[in-house]
């Protein structure tokens, strides 16, 4: 019989087959497993000895950070205390100096600070007839500027203990007398003019428009000669102002000043121009503690009802109160039960000193000054301020002018003080509203003046209108906020304007008010904060650059020695506004008052955290970090590090790296490096890392300030170069870091 064919199918596995592979597969799992249990557990093994390890190194780092931390820190305070020692020496002899300049100068000016010399120069120009004239007075008005200057750089320039109280208000209100006589002698010489102003006339409009300047204050002076009710437009061409008149006023006796006075002598009498203080409240220091006899006596008589009486109890004092109530009743109960007056008086004394170290010990604390709810129309000098110096609107009354009669020149003989006339020029009380006289008795309701602008054109007196251009030295990066000064509140207010427009390409202002008197454009102090990004990078020993971008503009700061200019970089917008203080070396406090006049406020104060969203810190932390910044600044380059918001309060992020060639650093050589008030190190991650971490870098260690850290990773080329930077330029670099507060406010 013939053998079968095979079938070309495959035949069905066998259950035998079957569970072979099964087992096969399951050996094959097992295996699989074991593996990965072993991988697994060599892996956590390495992990633990890795975190062993790095825990060695983190103790053994953290033991010798300990060993040299106090020296360290001895070291770094001894360099601190050198240089400011050799720095107050330099401002004493400085001042020292400038006295006896001062003392032997022979120009025929007085010395502001000795009262006989000031008031005898202020009683004869005062009583000096002659000068009345608006070009004598202007030119007088140059050493009234000069001696007001100096008072206010004494008084920002000497030191507290060196400057009695007595002779700091003597100096104020010597400011004060200063600029009142000024003022004074503006107005008279103002009615001379008003009073021949027939003999000025324009020869095309016939009526007067002059114009007086020096190098701060620009006189413009208009006068209805005409009273022609068609022409209601004037305007000084020259000086880019004009301004439109009602019906009613462009037929009247009127005159029109624009005094522009290109500083600001009125802010600084405001509430708000000042930052807050704060009141410390001191506890008191305990009552001796009485003898062991009174004791009882005492404390049955503190169950009589002092709670009752509700006496006034100082914060933070009952915590400590009832502490040294409760030790005293324990040592009561111990004398009782010592018998030995020996050991009676030995306790007392001890308790006693203990009191008295608890009540050093015992908290300060510090409430903040209250706040004033003022209306929502009070500008708020915190928050905003007046550039561009003050604007005097005056609405006067003109004199009536000589007249030739058959040969004879008639003079009306009026009175030589200047008449501001009330707008809108009724006796009504809306009249006495906007023009801010009401009678003695009556309070001026600052939210009637904005309601009485509407009210006015009803009676047939609109605001009057004005245009003008922004000075050219100053900086607006948004439209500006008009606003008058009140003499009653003494504050700057913005009601009472309408229809405002600004033309940002021609920098010219458009608006129309009722307010006469002075006015000035109000800018947000706090526009360009907080900062993009800021960099000091050395250029060589002694010098550094720092760059700050803002919000809106980037500046440039070269610092040399004692001095520093300000430069815009050249890949940036230019800002024309910023021409004329560009290049100027001078003081770090002159260059942040030139910045700050000319619009670029780059520089906090204590309230300019409620306005702007920031990176909080420490500020001791924050103050020593720009200390030892400046310290090593001739070599290292600084930055900032996006992860300092990330850090909390009590950390401080930066970059850093060594740089001893004058060119920009490469992104890859920077380092980031932690500060805190306990210590210092370099991080391991980078800039570009996706979480933060506070892993310190592998090779280096921990030191107790950013100064000992950056000598840790300097070279010796560096390290000597540091050596050579003299106390004026740490200074100065130093002053600008803690003035724009970088690490905060980017």
């Amino acid at each position: 019989m013939p053998p079968k064919q095979k079938s070309g199918k495959k035949g069905k596995l066998s259950k035998a087959e079957k569970e072979k592979l099964k087992k096969e597969e399951a050996e094959r799992k097992a295996k699989e497993e074991e593996e990965a249990r072993l991988r697994a557990e060599e892996e956590e093994r390495e992990r633990q000895e890795r975190e062993r390890q790095e825990k060695e190194e983190r103790a053994r780092i953290e033991a010798e950070e300990r060993k040299r931390h106090a020296a360290e820190v001895g070291e770094l305070n001894s360099i601190l205390e050198g240089n400011l020692t050799a720095l107050e020496n330099q401002n004493a002899e400085r001042r020292a100096k400038a006295k006896w300049d001062r003392y032997m100068l022979c120009d025929g000016s007085p010395d502001p600070t000795i009262p006989g010399e000031i008031n005898t120069y202020m009683n004869l120009w005062k009583e000096d007839d002659s000068k009345n004239d608006i070009e004598s007075v202007l030119k007088e008005s140059q050493l009234t500027h000069s001696l007001i200057g100096e008072l206010s750089f004494l008084l920002d320039d000497t030191p507290e203990e060196e400057l009695s109280e007595k002779d700091a208000v003597n100096y104020k209100q010597t400011i004060l007398e200063l600029e009142t006589l000024l003022a004074e002698k503006l107005d008279i010489a103002t009615v001379d003019l008003l009073k021949d102003a027939a003999s000025m006339a324009d020869q095309e409009t016939s009526n007067l428009q002059l114009v007086q300047q020096n190098e701060r204050i620009l006189l413009m002076l208009w006068g209805n000669l005409s009273k022609n009710p068609r022409f209601k437009t004037f305007e000084f061409e020259e000086q880019n102002f004009g301004f439109e008149l009602t019906k009613q006023l462009a037929s009247l006796d009127i005159a029109i000043r624009i005094m522009h006075l290109k500083y600001d002598h009125l802010s600084h009498h405001c509430r708000t121009f000042h930052s807050k203080k704060k009141k410390k409240i001191v506890p008191p220091p305990p009552e001796p503690e009485p003898e062991p006899e009174e004791k009882a006596e005492e404390e049955k008589k503190e169950g009589e009802g002092e709670d009752a009486e509700g006496e006034e109890t100082i914060p933070g004092m009952e915590d400590l109160t009832l502490k040294l109530e409760s030790e005293q009743a324990e040592d009561n109960e111990e004398e009782k039960k010592e018998g030995e007056e020996e050991g009676d008086e030995k306790k007392e004394g001890e308790e006693e000193t203990k009191k008295e170290e608890e009540a050093e010990q015992a908290p300060v604390e510090e409430e903040e000054e209250e706040e004033i709810e003022e209306d929502e129309d009070v500008v708020d000098l915190r928050q905003y301020q007046p550039l561009g110096g003050v604007m005097y609107f005056d609405l006067l009354h003109l004199p009536p002018q000589p007249k030739n009669a058959k040969g004879w020149l008639m003079t009306q003989d009026v009175c030589d003080e200047l008449k501001r006339m009330p707008y809108p020029g009724n006796d009504n009380k809306l009249g006495q509203t906007l023009s801010g006289t009401l009678p003695m008795g009556q309070t001026l309701d600052p939210k009637a003046i904005a309601s009485a602008a509407a009210a006015a054109e009803a009676l047939g007196a609109p605001p009057v209108g004005l245009n003008f251009t922004l000075p050219e030295n100053v900086l607006f990066s948004e439209e500006p906020q008009m606003a008058y000064w009140s003499p009653e509140g003494k504050h700057w207010r913005l009601d009472g304007f309408a229809d405002m427009k600004y033309d940002e390409d021609g920098r010219t202002v458009s608006v129309k008010t009722i307010n006469f008197g002075a006015l000035t454009c109000t800018q947000d102090k706090h526009i360009n904060m907080p900062f993009q990004s800021w960099e000091l990078r050395p250029k060589q020993a002694n010098n550094a650059l720092l760059t700050i971008i803002a919000a809106l503009v980037e500046i440039e700061i070269e610092i040399k020695e004692g001095l520093c200019c300000f430069r815009q970089p050249e890949d940036s917008e230019i800002k024309p506004e910023l021409e004329n203080i560009k290049e100027k070396w001078v003081t770090p406090k002159e260059l942040i008052q030139l910045l700050y006049s000319a619009g670029v406020n780059l520089f906090p104060t204590t309230e300019s955290k409620k306005y702007v969203s920031i990176s909080e810190k420490e500020d001791l932390t924050e103050e020593g970090v720009y200390q030892q910044m400046a310290l090593t600044a001739s070599h290292f380059a600084y930055s900032w590090s996006k992860w300092n918001a990330e850090s909390g309060t009590e950390k401080i992020v930066i970059q850093g790296t060594e740089l001893l060639q004058d060119e920009p650093v490469i992104e890859d050589e920077w380092s980031l490096l932690m500060i805190s008030s306990q210590r210092a190190m370099k991080l391991r991650m980078t800039e570009f890392d996706d979480q933060f971490t506070e892993d310190f870098a592998e090779g280096t260690e921990f030191h107790a300030d950013l100064y000992h850290m950056v000598l840790d990773l300097s070279t010796e080329q560096g390290t000597d170069r540091m050596k050579l930077s003299s106390f004026q330029f740490v200074d100065a670099v130093y002053q600008l870091l803690s003035a724009t507060r970088v690490i905060t406010y980017s």
